[in-house]
């Protein structure tokens, strides 16, 4: 089944602490939601692999594909993909545990890029595209490098960074998908914000159709 990355939400407990980490992704799936990326920086590892375990068999209900950030442990373990950034294990040594699993890299630079596409990603997380509080240490990509590196490689780019629906129209026809944190799950409705994310989507495509 390939890949779809439209609206790609990122989990960060921090911004629904009085709704459960499933419920809410089941909510952005339910309005939308294409993937998912557990990404939960305070679990430790057994709340992380039962969090990871528990939305593995929900997400299966829906055909909505799991990546796990940073852990390629639990990634194994629960037969789900993978995201890691430029200080996490190496995508080649990655690839070797994970032959035919989805691995995305984040990449700032043209030459990250080419080195991840040679390299086996199967995406690649552009990013920070705008400001954005869920990283303290995010940079802002500018646009002349994103331009770049879409030239640069063949392979999906998923946005990140300050990512909301209002933004789409800017972006569509740079990026195959992206990825949703605080747009999503700060919201008072997630399944409606996920839903809006995926009407902006459309509406941005609907409008390229036109044009050709």
């Amino acid at each position: 089944m390939e890949n779809d990355y439209t609206v790609y939400a990122v989990t960060d407990r921090r911004f629904h602490p009085d709704v459960a980490l499933i419920d809410a992704v089941e909510a952005a799936i339910k309005g939308g939601a294409t993937m998912v990326q557990l990404r939960e920086k305070q679990a430790q590892g057994k709340e992380f692999l039962e969090q990871a375990s528990d939305l593995k068999k929900m997400m299966s209900r829906y055909g909505v594909p799991l990546i796990i950030n940073d852990r390629i442990d639990i990634a194994q373990i629960v037969g789900a993909g993978l995201h890691i950034g430029q200080e996490d294990i190496p995508l080649k040594e990655a690839r070797k545990l994970l032959p035919e699993a989805t691995i995305g890299v984040s990449v700032s630079t043209v030459e990250q890029a080419i080195e991840a596409e040679q390299d086996g990603a199967t995406y690649l997380g552009v990013g920070s595209l705008y400001p954005t509080a869920t990283k303290d240490d995010a940079s802002q990509m500018t646009n002349e490098t994103l331009q770049a590196i879409r030239r640069a490689v063949s392979l999906p780019l998923v946005g990140i960074g300050g990512i909301t629906h209002h933004v789409v129209p800017d972006l569509f026809e740079m990026l195959e998908g992206y990825a949703v944190v605080s747009a999503l799950f700060a919201a008072p409705d997630i399944e409606r914000a996920a839903r809006e994310f995926k009407e902006a989507v459309q509406t941005a495509r609907q409008i390229v159709s036109d044009r050709v």
